[in-house]
């Protein structure tokens, strides 16, 4: 029988609690990073016969353990030879200490290579791809150090692995975001602080958080010598063919922060429709608070809260603030707008200021029955996000941790079978109602769209974190995957097209498609049922045996309507015929692998500036199975 759609139908035992694995959202700055620009070699030291600049990648960096260019620039490419000449490292012309650091990397099968800040401290880059237990040496891992006189086996010690596998397939981009600390010394030169990872994320998930590293990790350049405020950035050379492109940095001024003084409040002990309504009236109580935070004065109910003071820079430059906190709340600079306020919570925003004093006024209006909270964090030339506010759990170069920060309830799938969950899904620009959330026994799970029978994502990990959806049953109500995801898109996965050759994919289901819910096979394996007009769909989704690809097949029957009966594989800016039979997704994002053999023949359609990989449904094709395979 099948099964149809009900809210929050569940098909798994348990749920454990658990803040171990999450998503990690990283807020996009509103101060741009310095870019290398990659079009010559002039932001590094003497660079060694292995690496060279290239416009891209030609051949099958797949499955090539030797990349090859496309003459131009803007990428970075090394390939090891065997001689020193052809071996080095690279490093750049400058030299940094607190840094926030991104690249894209792509790296050819079995490949090895590693970012090291200041030359000193290791993030591995390495094909990882389908390990199921990381260690320090795959890729995200921070490397271990190393002491021979430790005795044999025993010479690798510390090192942190990543806290899951988010590495691609050979031959894709990947991307690496890392906030990193220096090591602090006194003015003796003594260390008074180790360096420290504040934050790094491989793919856009969160893999380290406030790692210490206690002295340089294994073949740095400084393995054997002492630390130091400053040093370059050094990219391994010797071990594997390894790309790079996109690379920006900020560099911050070590133990720089910004502060408020001759500092103010006034109160207003009422509800308020708006911030401004008060500005009129007489405060109920004013004073001198301890520091620039809502938290620093006595109040309890609604209130609307004016803090004021004296900002003093010591730098000219672009500045950037930006509010944690889910009240209205309102920030000026000299009387110029910077935060304007939202119904939940600010908008941030940037302004350019001179060196020396400006006047602060920071508005706060509490209007519901939760516990007011805020802390405002304040960025610039030289300065790492840091807490204006002086919150205890704010610092400075990513090191913030919230003790307001929500709570997590990951459902693990069974070890035994296939296990849904229904619930809202999250999808920009708008959750998806009707969706389910798929978790396998092989730790490759998806989320996929009842309503228009769209793949919405696919991801590996725990499963889904359902906090939302059982504690305290949020406005949101989402199911969130807990792991490194691919992305995908909403769009219905059949459509009739009235006009192939100039007609875009449809953004929502048609009339004509209706779900019928889903059918379970004896282990649990969902198939997904539909109709479109006269025809009917059956959509199977499951991981392969090694948990390296998701395997689609999808079975039709039926009469066929006039218009064009399409089912819509991929989309992207990009689609390339790849060696061996299948597709390149998007500037290498992901892998469209095609049986030999198919009786269906996949076209490219372009449609504006987009490219649609697609199959159009005959008479003679109709009953023959479409299958194909998603490779990340």
């Amino acid at each position: 029988m099948p099964h149809f759609p009900r809210p929050f139908a569940v098909y798994a035992r348990a749920f454990a609690v658990s803040a171990a694995l999450t998503v990690a959202a990283h807020a996009q700055s509103l101060l741009a990073p310095e870019r290398v620009a990659l079009d010559s070699l002039v932001a590094f030291k003497p660079v060694t016969a292995n690496w060279q600049l290239a416009a891209g990648l030609a051949g099958d960096p797949r499955r090539d353990k030797t990349l090859t260019a496309t003459p131009g620039s803007g990428v970075l490419m090394c390939n090891p030879g065997k001689t020193p000449a052809t071996r080095g490292h690279l490093f750049t012309a400058w030299e940094h200490g607190d840094l926030e650091l991104e690249l894209e990397f792509l790296l050819a099968p079995g490949s090895n290579s590693g970012v090291y800040l200041q030359s000193r401290y290791e993030v591995q880059l390495f094909d990882s791809w389908g390990k199921k237990d990381p260690t320090p040496a795959d890729c995200g891992g921070i490397y271990q150090r190393w002491d021979a006189t430790r005795g044999a086996g025993k010479e690798g010690y510390e090192g942190t692995a990543p806290r899951a596998n988010a590495s691609r397939a050979p031959g894709l981009w990947q991307s690496l975001h890392i906030e990193f600390q220096a090591p602090r010394f006194d003015a003796t030169g003594k260390k008074t602080k180790n360096a420290r990872f504040t934050k790094v994320l491989l793919n856009g998930f969160l893999i380290h958080e406030n790692v210490e590293v206690t002295g340089a990790t294994r073949s740095a350049l400084y393995e054997n010598g002492p630390e130091a405020p400053l040093g370059p950035l050094m990219i391994q050379g010797d071990h594997g063919a390894v790309a790079i492109r996109h690379l920006a940095f900020k560099r911050f001024d070590a133990g720089a922060h910004l502060t408020v003084e001759k500092l103010g409040y006034q109160l207003h002990s009422a509800a308020y429709g708006k911030i401004g309504d008060y500005d009129a009236q007489k405060p109920t109580a004013t004073g001198v608070p301890e520091r620039f935070s809502q938290a620093a004065v006595e109040k309890n109910g609604k209130f609307a809260l004016v803090l004021t003071g004296s900002l003093n820079l010591a730098r000219a430059g672009e500045y950037a603030f930006t509010p944690e906190t889910t009240s209205p709340v309102r920030l000026l600079i000299d009387d110029r707008p910077v935060i304007t306020p939202l119904e939940r919570g600010g908008q941030a925003g940037k302004i350019s200021l001179a060196a020396g004093p400006h006047i602060v006024r920071l508005d706060f209006l509490h209007t519901g029955n939760n516990r007011p909270a805020l802390d405002l964090i304040a960025e610039g030339p030289g300065l790492a996000p840091h807490s204006l506010s002086g919150s205890e759990n704010a610092g400075p170069a990513g090191a913030r941790r919230f003790a307001n920060a929500p709570k997590k309830l990951l459902l693990e799938p069974a070890t035994d079978r296939i296990r849904l969950q229904r619930g809202f899904v999250p999808f920009a620009p708008k959750k998806r109602l009707y969706a389910t959330s798929v978790g396998t026994p092989q730790g490759v799970h998806y989320a996929y769209d009842l309503e228009t029978g769209a793949l919405l994502r696919a991801w590996r990990g725990p499963w889904i974190d359902t906090a939302e959806m059982w504690e305290g049953r949020g406005e949101s109500q989402l199911a969130k995957p807990t792991g490194p995801s691919l992305t995908l898109n909403a769009k219905p996965t059949v459509a009739l097209i009235d006009n192939p050759r100039t007609a875009g994919w449809p953004e929502s289901a048609d009339a004509l498609l209706s779900s019928q819910g889903y059918t379970l096979e004896a282990n649990g394996q969902p198939v997904f049922l539909s109709t479109l007009s006269g025809v009917t769909i059956r959509d199977r989704l499951a991981p392969t045996a090694d948990g390296k690809a998701l395997a689609r097949r999808l079975d039709f029957k039926g009469s066929l309507a006039s218009w064009e009966t399409q089912v819509l594989l991929a989309e992207a800016d990009v689609i390339t015929a790849q060696p061996g039979g299948g597709w390149v997704i998007g500037d290498r994002d992901y892998y469209l692998d095609w049986p030999a053999g198919s009786a269906h023949q996949p076209t490219l359609r372009q449609v504006g500036d987009r490219q649609l990989l697609v199959v159009r449904l005959s008479k003679s094709t109709l009953e023959a199975p479409l299958a194909y395979s998603l490779v990340w």
